[in-house]
């Protein structure tokens, strides 16, 4: 996401816009990840997320996300997703100036408690098998919702992994690019080719380890839902082990782990268990090609390679077992 701000003027920019449509001030703190995002905490100590959305999300998937927490509720699902919460014109979305070329779109929301599987350093077996229970119980949950905005493509779509085919080029190591290509032929000769024949549903799409909120071994949120579309229902898992995997002692046992706690709750096809590993190479060969890309922009990025090398380090083990 591009600015012409400095920190400082950002900062600015953000507290003067809360206050301006919301009515609200307090201490700001940037949060992790790729994307704006700050946590808003209040003097009365209410917290509220604060994003400023990708320009390439079009604003129909705001109307979807809220209509993803109203299902789920009517669904009797467990689980805290957090809330939009409207400006003081009644809109969703807030316009706000960070760029003098263009107006980013921004949005207010619930701050749903707990810890990120991200800032554990070490994931029980009971939490692994819960977090496979809860994203089963997410998935029949939504399995038969449906918006318009869920029919989407965007560069995470793990249903169209292969249009980053081309990014291999930019490896400049020539087993690394050999892998590379080898992850992509594993996506699209051991899953891609299959897909007609796989249930697809509405996904969150990105259920890695920061968007997953614990309390102890309990799975308590389920937050950002900006990847969120229609998939084969199967890429769901897919997409949270590959990210579970990184940097467990075991990553093969950690997957299974979750894998079987899914099934137990959404038992999988004999096709889906298939192409279950193969989808989580697409994944990651996802992951290091968005890098790769990035990198041409500005590899200086703070926040943009962070899986890059771990992703580099599971493809190897996962090319042993496929």
């Amino acid at each position: 996401m591009q600015t012409d701000l400095t920190p400082q003027q950002l900062r600015q920019t953000v507290l003067s816009c809360l206050a301006e449509f919301y009515g609200l001030e307090g201490k700001l703190e940037r949060l992790g990840g790729e994307n704006l995002n700050y946590l808003l905490t209040t003097p009365q100590d209410v917290s509220y997320v604060f994003k400023i959305v990708d320009d390439d999300i079009p604003p129909e998937v705001v109307e979807m996300e809220n209509e993803v927490i109203e299902h789920a509720i009517s669904a009797g699902i467990r689980l805290n997703i957090p809330k939009i919460i409207q400006n003081k014109y009644g809109n969703m979305e807030t316009g706000i100036k960070i760029h003098k070329k263009c107006l980013y779109r921004a949005r207010l929301l619930d701050y749903i408690s707990g810890d990120n599987l991200e800032e554990l350093s070490d994931i029980s077996e009971i939490l692994l098998k819960n977090v496979g229970k809860t994203l089963a119980s997410f998935d029949l949950a939504m399995k038969n919702f449906n918006h318009p905005a869920a029919r989407r493509n965007h560069r995470w779509n793990l249903a169209v992994a292969g249009m980053h085919r081309d990014t291999v080029e930019l490896i400049g190591d020539p087993a690394q690019r050999a892998l590379l290509g080898w992850a992509f032929d594993t996506w699209q000769w051991k899953a891609a080719c299959h897909f007609p024949d796989l249930p697809w549903q509405f996904i969150h799409g990105d259920a890695n380890r920061e968007n997953i909120l614990v309390e102890g071994d309990e799975v308590v949120g389920l937050v950002d839902f900006g990847d969120s579309c229609i998939n084969p229902t199967v890429c769901e898992l897919a997409i949270c082990i590959a990210y579970i995997m990184m940097e467990q002692e075991n990553p093969l046992q950690a997957a299974e782990t979750v894998s079987e706690a899914y099934q137990s709750v959404r038992p999988l096809s004999e096709l889906e268990r298939s192409v279950l590993y193969p989808l989580v190479c697409g994944r990651l060969a996802v992951t290091i090609s968005v890098a790769a890309t990035r990198r041409q922009l500005d590899p200086a990025h703070p926040n943009w390679f962070g899986s890059e090398q771990l992703a580099w380090e599971l493809l190897p083990q996962l090319r042993e077992i496929i």
